[in-house]
């Protein structure tokens, strides 16, 4: 579920070139910042699971055909303050991380770059943002594509953490299932948390390595070797198991289960795509699927033959159309 979420502008082509940095309210552990170059309309994508993730987290862009048509560069990075060799926390820092903390951090980036209002793309963790963000700033938002639907219900949560995705993939949950003892397997998410922010450094990187692996080797309509080997690293697995495993144990910091269904009529009016992965067993179609009855105003995309990631072939086809639909709808209108 550690995915991106991306915001799309149209710049004045007569805007000089800039490069500025921008303070938001932070942990003390990460600052953050934000490049702006160039002309024209403006495609970034903030990967994995929040603006708060990693030390070396920062925008990639990528060169989506929509989105990346005769586009600016604006890159959104964080990075730990302090010493070169960082306490391993750094790397996963909870101070200040919560889904409201990364709406105000979004709401002061659109502003400190003076952009009047955006388009807004985020896929899993990066789809439940993406609603949290359109919903408390509607008016800032031109458009949303969505992919891989995660509302963060307990549902959602005990379908992929507390057994429901094994019965798929057995052979990938025994591992993450056998690190913990029989006594704790009553929550899962509660037994990792406890791993996760123990005292000794072993133990948060082997429930690392379980969590992380537990999800790469799920991501994929067909298992990723490349991808699966990423959780073989402790400091990208620890990055990942301790912020997912944050955001779960505090409900997404959402104030009720349905919190984001039932605020729908905020952003009904908004031009939106919901791509979706038949076989996604990260996000099961179930959300994607209440989320489509709840909105159907929404364009609603099933891909036959894909899962979660957005690297697979006809979820990427649908993404680039959904763009450049959302892209000719604005250049219809006009500015």
């Amino acid at each position: 579920m550690n995915d991106f979420l991306s915001f799309g502008y149209s710049a004045d082509k007569k805007d000089e070139e800039k490069k500025e940095s921008v303070s938001m309210r932070s942990s003390g552990c990460l600052q953050e910042g934000v490049n702006d170059f160039g002309d024209g309309a403006i495609g970034s994508f903030v990967r994995q699971l929040s603006t708060r993730k990693y030390n070396h987290l920062y925008t990639q862009i990528n060169h989506y055909s929509t989105i990346a048509h005769r586009t600016p560069d604006t890159e959104l990075y964080t990075r730990r303050m302090g010493a070169t060799a960082p306490a391993p926390e750094a790397y996963a820092c909870l101070v200040d991380n919560t889904t409201w903390d990364l709406v105000e951090d979004i709401e002061k980036l659109r502003e400190h770059l003076d952009i009047p209002e955006w388009q807004v793309f985020g896929g899993s963790w990066g789809s439940t943002l993406a609603l949290a963000y359109s919903q408390s700033h509607p008016e800032k938002v031109t458009g949303i594509v969505l992919r891989g639907i995660f509302l963060l219900r307990k549902k959602e949560i005990d379908w992929f953490y507390e057994g429901g995705a094994a019965a798929i993939f057995p052979d990938a949950w025994e591992p993450f299932r056998d690190l913990i003892p029989e006594n704790e397997r009553g929550s899962f998410i509660d037994a990792y948390w406890k791993r996760l922010k123990s005292d000794d450094l072993e133990t948060q990187y082997a429930a690392a390595r379980a969590w992380t692996k537990w999800e790469m080797m799920t991501a994929h309509f067909i298992p990723n070797e490349e991808h699966i080997k990423k959780g073989d690293d402790d400091k990208f697995s620890l990055a990942i198991a301790r912020i997912e495993n944050h955001y779960f144990v505090n409900r997404g910091f959402l104030a009720s289960d349905s919190f984001l269904l039932d605020n729908i009529e905020k952003i009904r009016h908004i031009n939106t795509i919901i791509v979706q992965g038949r076989y996604d067993v990260c996000c099961p179609m179930m959300s994607a699927w209440d989320l489509h009855k709840a909105w159907p105003e929404a364009d609603f995309k099933v891909v036959l033959d894909a899962g979660h990631s957005a690297n697979e072939p006809g979820i990427t086809a649908e993404l680039v159309a959904g763009n450049e639909k959302l892209k000719n709808i604005i250049q219809r209108n006009g500015p």
